[in-house]
């Protein structure tokens, strides 16, 4: 199994050590059209481009974690729209408690992302304070009820930047403005959103920024606006310093926010809630389906059937995958011991009724480790890389440091999992112990104390400053050449391009358009000839009233 681990190593380094060449190629042309279009002041389209190419090193690894030379153009793009009629915003000093935070992200339909989640709960928690929010691209969708309210309830307001006519630089333009009231900025943007870069280019204009590094594992823009970089975790903080020039002083840590748990239920009680024989040792995973790719040949049930043919009666219930992979022949190896569901929202009883939780493979998801966690379920995640170089890669927490069970290849997991099921002492000690340290860490008036720090240290530092224009550096070392997106939608360049055609000016518009009718037949897609604004005010309502009354 350990040679099986090694040889899948191998073939990733060699893969990736050829494709990030090519990714960075396509990166650089991207970067070269964004500049281009800038230094003829078409500032939209360059806005447009530049997107497209940070959208493409997020999903199509370049070798880098950020590009200075791309934020340079959009800080330069930031730099020619300044409203002149905004005054320079004073540097904040100790004496000046925040009271006004606007929290601005791309899109949070779901209120159960890791984004909005985390959103939500910053809000409850920080109860003194006044908070807005600010969505650079989040109309036609709804803003979940429950964040709306609580906005509301903060004193706070709500802006929807896609809602009006114009492009990037519009939106930008308008949440340069809404921020000139706030005292402070908190960035949970998606990865490839250049609409913040641009608003608060000019830093004499702008509060304290704070980034919140919710996708630490992958390319960002943000580093050149950000007087703090808010790290979730010790591993993308070192990252962060090391990798995307982050000074130390401005380098934090805040771990992620949870909700107090209550078990409600004993497990025995969680157990016939579920209809599983409560003298079973349950195994839980919950995760997304793409985080359960089969690799080496094996799927991620069948790394189990080991331990489950040892132990009759251990039982795995997967969460999240649902039939998105086909189990069926570990399934019957196992007697039907392996229960694979698809996603629910529902996931606390079967918290409660966990005995060991087993991390996603081959991608880690740290929030349902936490979460496992603060029930007091001892936890286990695959680490099969040799070296701390990966350790973006794997499983880290503050709260799980020093519990968190992490074994290098199938073997060992198969080995440690063994003695959890068989010793039940262990997993209640080790369970305790993990939902003491969560619960210092990640909830209520402790978590509060990270967060006051981080607001002193944005409210007191000098605004940062970009002092290079350095040129971006590819890496082939690890973690670069081991790196893998748990994504399994084509992400093609003109899959970049389509979406994207709405916001473009109409000349580029129409050039992509024509040359991608032509390549793929698009009779069907004129719509994307229409400006954005125009399509969410009139054409998208108009054709869902259509399909609703095709339907009656």
């Amino acid at each position: 199994m350990e040679k099986l681990a090694n040889n899948t190593l191998s073939l990733w380094r060699e893969e990736n050590s050829l494709l990030i060449p090519q990714n960075f190629e396509v990166f650089r042309n991207l970067v070269a059209e964004a500049r281009d279009f800038a230094d003829r002041g078409n500032y939209n389209a360059a806005a447009v481009y530049a997107e497209i190419a940070a959208f493409h090193a997020q999903f199509k690894h370049c070798g880098l974690f950020n590009s200075p030379e791309l934020e340079n153009i959009l800080l330069t793009i930031g730099r020619q729209i300044t409203q002149t009629t905004l005054a320079p915003t004073p540097e904040p000093s100790l004496s000046k408690r925040p009271k006004n935070i606007l929290h601005v992200s791309t899109n949070i339909s779901s209120p159960f992302g890791g984004i909005p989640r985390f959103i939500r709960r910053w809000i409850q928690q920080d109860t003194q304070r006044s908070h807005s929010l600010a969505l650079t691209k989040q109309a036609p969708n709804e803003v979940p009820q429950i964040l709306t309210e609580l906005v509301s309830n903060s004193h706070g307001k709500i802006f929807l930047l896609n809602e009006t006519i114009g492009g990037f630089v519009s939106r930008a333009k308008r949440l340069r403005k809404i921020a000139a009231t706030a005292d402070i900025v908190v960035l949970h943007i998606w990865e490839h959103d250049v609409i913040p870069i641009i608003a608060f280019a000019n830093k004499e204009l702008s509060p304290p920024i704070i980034y919140v590094n919710h996708g630490d594992h992958c390319f960002w823009l943000g580093a050149a606006v950000s007087d703090v970089v808010a790290n979730l975790r010790e591993s993308g903080m070192r990252l962060s310093q090391k990798r995307r020039g982050i000074e130390a002083e401005r380098n934090m840590l805040l771990p992620t926010i949870l909700e107090p748990s209550h078990r409600q239920l004993s497990r025995t009680q969680a157990k016939q809630q579920l209809g599983i024989d409560e003298n079973s040792t349950l195994l839980l995973s919950i995760a997304r389906a793409p985080k359960y790719r089969k690799t080496d040949g094996i799927s991620f049930a069948d790394a189990h059937v080991p331990l489950l043919k040892k132990h009759d009666r251990a039982i795995l219930v997967v969460i999240g995958p649902g039939g998105s992979e086909d189990w069926s022949t570990a399934i019957q190896q196992t007697q039907g011991r392996i229960i694979a569901l698809g996603h629910t929202e529902d996931t606390a009883v079967y918290y409660q009724a966990a005995d060991i939780y087993v991390d996603s493979y081959p991608f880690v998801s740290i929030t349902s480790l936490l979460e496992a966690g603060s029930y007091g379920v001892p936890l286990v995640s695959r680490y099969p890389y040799s070296s701390d170089a990966c350790e973006i890669l794997g499983a880290d927490m503050p709260g799980l440091t020093g519990n968190l069970i992490r074994v290098h290849d199938l073997e060992e997991y198969t080995t440690v999992l063994s003695r959890l099921v068989a010793d039940e002492e262990l997993r209640l000690s080790l369970g305790e112990a993990t939902r003491r340290r969560i619960v210092e860490v990640h909830m209520g008036s402790n978590w509060q104390h990270n967060l006051e720090e981080v607001y002193t240290r944005a409210a007191s530092l000098p605004r940062v400053k970009v002092t290079s224009s350095a040129m971006d550096q590819m890496f082939i070392t690890e973690p670069d050449v081991f790196w893998i997106r748990d994504h399994s939608w084509n992400c093609e360049l003109d899959d970049m391009i389509q979406p994207r055609l709405p916001i473009m000016p109409f000349e580029q518009r129409l050039y992509h358009w024509m040359r991608l009718a032509k390549k793929h037949g698009w009779q069907n897609q004129i719509s994307l000839l229409l400006p954005e604004w125009f399509r969410l005010r009139y054409y998208l309502p108009l054709r869902s009233v259509l399909k609703m009354g095709n339907r009656q």
